[in-house]
């Protein structure tokens, strides 16, 4: 792994195997940016190429485990995101501690958040908690950026939060991969979504 960006010394760490898979166990200082010995837990999948050797570890928000579609899911802790248009800042910057947004800023820009449960039933509807002051319109999909859409959502302009809920267009069951794409090119900042 490389070295944190923000100079946290995050490859000071350790790795277990657990049914199967390796994880890499290592401490970033999101909590504290300016300061990098108040550090916070972080865990991120591990691989190995054939020949033996590790896979480069890239660090994430989201970090391991599943998450179960009917619960607030938190995309600040991102798989990916894409690499114009798309970053991650503090809810309020003067209390860090109430967590991060997701904030998408052109057309195209995506968050992609791993390992979500739908189980077996269809859910009937979306909510997201989101911010635009121009508003905006949102695309959930799963399995890729040019997955299957499981939502279109239009996010009224306006300076407060709000809960947005949209019927699903379709459902595909069991464990996917979550997609969030901004279809235009207006600020949306994005707390939360559960399926419902």
């Amino acid at each position: 792994m490389d070295e944190s960006p923000t100079g946290c010394w995050t490859n000071h760490h350790s790795i277990i195997q657990f049914k199967d898979q390796w994880y890499l166990f290592y401490h970033h200082n999101d909590y504290s940016p300016t300061f990098d010995k108040a550090r916070s837990i972080r865990a991120d999948s591990l691989f190995f190429n054939t020949d033996g050797t590790i896979q480069k570890v890239t660090p994430t928000y989201r970090g391991i485990g599943v998450t179960n579609a009917n619960t607030q899911i938190q995309i600040d802790r991102y798989s990916r995101l894409s690499d114009k248009g798309a970053s991650i800042s503090f809810l309020d910057t003067a209390s860090k501690f109430q967590g991060w947004k997701t904030v998408l800023e052109a057309a195209g820009a995506w968050v992609q958040y791993n390992s979500v449960d739908f189980g077996k039933k269809k859910p009937k509807s979306v909510t997201v908690r989101a911010l635009s002051p121009a508003g905006g319109r949102l695309q959930i999909r799963v399995q890729g950026i040019d997955g299957p859409v499981l939502a279109e959502i239009p996010i009224a302009a306006g300076n407060e939060w709000q809960l947005v809920k949209a019927s699903l267009l379709q459902f595909k069951p069991g464990l996917q991969n979550l997609f969030v794409i901004s279809k235009d090119n207006n600020q949306i900042a994005i707390d939360w979504t559960s399926f419902e």
